[in-house]
């Protein structure tokens, strides 16, 4: 719920799109994050019947050197209105659902009443860079002014300067994968493997069940 004058009023999410789930450098190896992006905004403006949100919030956990706001990239992309500002957001594997609480707490019923919300991974098209010693003797070495300046900066780099830098799925600070991480806070926590499989039976059961009643249907009565 979100005040505006004074008064209440209510929050709806409606139904999301998006494309299917692939294996790394499979079918849709070829798309990189934007491309994914591009056809699912299209796809949610065209069911707003010729409404246009007031802004955007779209979200990738693995950057890219060329889009500063992949969430701008992607509207313009898309061929939608440059002036709907758009923003992004990460969060690891909850930045969509980060995005949708960012835009719900930014509805005010005045100037803000309506959102795009979505996050996207390729990891098939992951960029590698340059290492942080090499990135930054190129950067001088560009900088240098003249053909000497250039030859004696030559003499700078150091064979262990050579190096990409490779993105990987484990986090900065403890060099452990999101899997390792959740290992240790199940076993803190005490949650046992057998109470996880029951919730997600459970999840798996409802949906079918929501399904079957038509709860996701555009028709269907969500109070059933």
């Amino acid at each position: 719920m979100t005040r505006a004058n004074g008064l209440r009023s209510e929050i709806w999410l409606t139904a999301g799109v998006r494309t299917p789930f692939a294996k790394v450098d499979g079918a849709l190896g070829e798309l990189d994050a934007i491309a994914l992006s591009v056809p699912v905004v299209r796809h949610m403006i065209d069911q707003l019947d010729g409404a246009s949100p007031e802004f955007a919030v779209w979200g990738a956990v693995i950057p890219n050197l060329a889009w500063s706001n992949i969430a701008r990239e992607v509207l313009m992309d898309a061929g939608v209105s440059p002036e709907i500002t758009a923003f992004s957001t990460v969060m690891a594997c909850a930045t969509s659902m980060i995005g949708a609480i960012e835009a719900a707490g930014m509805i005010d019923g005045i100037d803000r009443n309506l959102a795009l919300v979505g996050g996207v991974e390729s990891m098939s098209r992951v960029q590698l860079g340059l290492g942080q010693s090499l990135s930054d003797w190129v950067r001088k070495f560009q900088q240098a002014r003249s053909l000497g300046q250039k030859a004696a900066h030559l003499a700078d780099l150091r064979l262990g300067d050579i190096q990409l830098h490779i993105p990987s799925v484990t986090n900065r600070t403890t060099g452990m994968s999101m899997g390792e991480h959740t290992e240790i806070t199940a076993k803190e926590w005490g949650i046992r493997r057998e109470e996880q499989d029951q919730i997600a039976l459970a999840s798996h059961q409802r949906a079918i069940a929501a399904w079957e009643r038509g709860f996701f249907d555009e028709s269907g009565d969500p109070d059933r």
